[in-house]
């Protein structure tokens, strides 16, 4: 995780700009006057809690991140900003070494190439006739479009060298497959092919959004294993991940409750039907990784599993490991032999819900989503749960069963932090077992394997050595396409290493009626620093090469840099189309844009009228504005392409 990154996800975009602007709710928006052009009819500026952005519908018609605001309000640079928003997160600064940022270069070129994979099996899913099984299968499991675009599900083609070959052509290396996962290797008989084959292929993306590897789920009935996922590599790491958690977290914080469940689809249904605080763990058993992550945005958990043996038993382990994972309260004693030893309680709310047997959360909301809430408002506390599992199959008439049963449950009362909690559950446990409370009571259990007590940290040091360098920041938290952030950072790219194809880029656009690249057209609050100074450069008449802008850089900046610089560049023998090429992209990505804001500007006017709130007349104004322009890109994208068509043919072999 870059520092910009560690930086957003501790902090609330609406808690921050609440301080300067008056906020009110709307929908799944807060709606404010916006603080940078005078507005008093009705509020045009809106924060957007899921993607940690905001807009200005109004006459800015401006919009960026938590950096972008307090840029803008405050009048900082960019240092200025890093430097008090990482204060206010409570993550330290701290100046990276040389093996930090060639580890982080390579990473980024993982996340690069991964993010690209995820892109290639969406629109293989999408498009490819080979998939058409696969759509069925995925339309069976009711699963909307607008739910396959945002869990961005794939299909890996019947093949054993169509990802390899694919990635190749884009300039990665067999070695950057193997390390990214999507190659397998048989080091006996030398060969390496594809690790995804003629399966379902679901991106796994970390808490800020990027994609870091894939589960594959095969169709065949006979077809093992059911899932496949990626192996371990430097990114993925399916102890320390938790599917569906990027999209998840804002929901967590507001629900103030996480809901763990075991599967994908589990996630995906619950979250197509409104239940967006839904998390599935990545293995049989919740790690303290996971629970660690999760502290971040709650400290209520429920556990919904399968209602199965192995689900209960999963259950169980689960429990074990939260209880030696959450924080406690410390009282340090010295015995007479001079070591420190711990009594801890529990500092968090977990619950577990028993679902209905033969069925799992998926079939459940597909059959009745009015369940789902009301099955999760009967979820017990976790010891009145572990008695109920513990007891339920019990023979009381064995003495011995009972002791064992005791000695299971009875750790986790003592671990209760409230008196009046812990006396109730030894009363349940000892009519549960049908034995005199007392007698529990003497009950001796095994001395607990003592831990070293870790030294109180904060939150922002927690598992860190050294904080990571700066690297892309455009959103992808909540489902956006991944193509717009790949354009952008190839843009930059190539920028960097033909300086003069900006100047071609901008020409070209103005002949379609385009305006120039501008800071605008960038999503993270590095790339347009990082454009601005190119532009400044060609504007005192000098064409700066890399290592010369790199001279002109601060670190955050500079990893930037160096890991854009990493990305595939333009042959020398195609630079002739570069200028084209990129031209393209950049209306690409600004049509991806204008659709995005329309979707939201549409959807705010809905909800105005519908809550009779004030005047749309400004929205609809820039709903128009929109539009327009969205036929503007469209005319100059096809002049564009018609423009190299012709150059195409003419310059065929046979044309004159």
């Amino acid at each position: 995780m870059s520092i910009t990154q560690e930086i957003k996800s501790r902090l609330d975009i609406v808690d921050l700009v609440s301080e300067y602007v008056p906020l009110r709710k709307s929908g799944r928006s807060y709606a404010g006057f916006c603080p940078f052009h005078q507005n008093s009819r009705s509020p045009a500026f809106y924060v957007f809690p899921e993607t940690q952005t905001w807009h200005c519908f109004g006459a800015c018609a401006e919009g960026g991140d938590v950096f972008s605001f307090v840029m803008k309000k405050e009048g900082w640079d960019f240092k200025d900003a890093l430097a008090r928003l990482a204060q206010r997160a409570g993550v330290t600064l701290e100046e990276k070494q040389p093996v930090d940022r060639e580890q982080q270069a390579f990473e980024d070129k993982l996340t690069d190439l991964l993010a690209a994979a995820a892109d290639y099996f969406h629109q293989l899913l999408l498009h490819a006739p080979q998939a058409t099984l696969t759509r069925q299968y995925v339309a069976e499991r009711g699963l909307t479009e607008e739910t396959q675009t945002a869990f961005c599900l794939g299909y890996a083609l019947d093949s054993w060298d169509a990802c390899r070959t694919h990635f190749n052509a884009q300039g990665y290396r067999d070695q950057d497959l193997l390390d990214a996962g999507l190659l397998t290797e048989n080091p006996e008989k030398g060969t390496r092919y594809d690790r995804f084959r003629d399966r379902l292929v679901i991106p796994i993306r970390n808490v800020d959004g990027r994609v870091v590897g894939f589960g594959a789920r095969t169709l065949d009935p006979d077809g093992v294993p059911k899932y496949l996922n990626s192996p371990q590599t430097a990114l993925f790491n399916k102890s320390h991940l938790l599917y569906g958690l990027d999209m998840a977290r804002r929901d967590i914080r507001q629900a103030r409750e996480a809901v763990i469940v075991e599967g994908y689809l589990d996630v995906m249904q619950a979250w197509q039907a409104g239940f967006r605080n839904v998390v599935a763990q990545m293995g049989t058993a919740l790690t303290e990784e996971q629970l660690r992550l999760l502290k971040r945005y709650t400290k209520r958990f429920i556990l919904a599993l399968d209602a199965d043996a192995a689900g209960a038993k999963a259950t169980l382990r689960s429990l074990q490991v939260a209880r030696e994972t959450l924080d406690r309260e410390v009282e340090v004693r010295f015995d007479a032999r001079g070591l420190v030893r711990h009594e801890g309680r529990l500092q968090a709310d977990i619950r577990v819900v028993t679902l209905p047997p033969g069925t799992d959360p998926d079939k459940l909301i597909r059959a009745d989503a009015g369940r789902w809430p009301q099955l999760l408002a009967q979820a017990k506390p976790v010891v009145a749960y572990v008695i109920d599992v513990a007891t339920r199959d019990l023979d009381l008439n064995d003495a011995k069963e009972k002791t064992a049963v005791a000695r299971q449950v009875l750790p986790l009362i003592k671990d209760v932090v409230d008196p009046v909690e812990r006396d109730h559950y030894w009363q349940q446990l000892a009519r549960s077992l049908r034995v005199d409370e007392r007698a529990l009571r003497q009950v001796q259990l095994p001395q607990e394997q003592q831990r070293p007590v870790k030294p109180a940290t904060s939150d922002s040091l927690d598992g860190r050595k050294t904080l990571k360098s700066w690297r892309r920041a455009a959103s992808v938290a909540g489902g956006g396409p991944i193509s717009a952030e790949i354009r952008q950072a190839d843009y930059l790219c190539q920028c960097l290493h033909y300086p003069q194809v900006m100047i071609h880029v901008n020409q070209k656009l103005v002949q379609t009626q385009q305006s120039p690249v501008t800071e605008n057209d960038f999503s993270a609050a590095e790339d347009k620093l990082l454009l601005r100074q190119m532009y400044q450069r060609i504007d005192d008449g000098i064409i700066a090469t890399a290592d010369e802008l790199c001279d002109s850089l601060d670190e955050t900046l500079l990893d930037r840099m160096k890991f854009l610089l990493a990305l595939p560049r333009t042959s020398e023998a195609e630079l002739e189309r570069l200028a084209d090429k990129l031209v393209l992209s950049v209306l690409d990505w600004r049509l991806e844009k204008n659709s995005q804001l329309v979707g939201i500007v549409r959807q705010l006017v809905h909800e105005t009228q519908q809550a009779n709130e004030g005047d749309s007349s400004e929205m609809y104004q820039q709903l128009s504005q929109l539009t327009s322009a969205k036929l503007r890109i469209d005319q100059a994208r096809s002049a564009m392409s018609a423009m190299g068509r012709r150059r195409a043919e003419e310059g065929a072999p046979g044309r004159s």
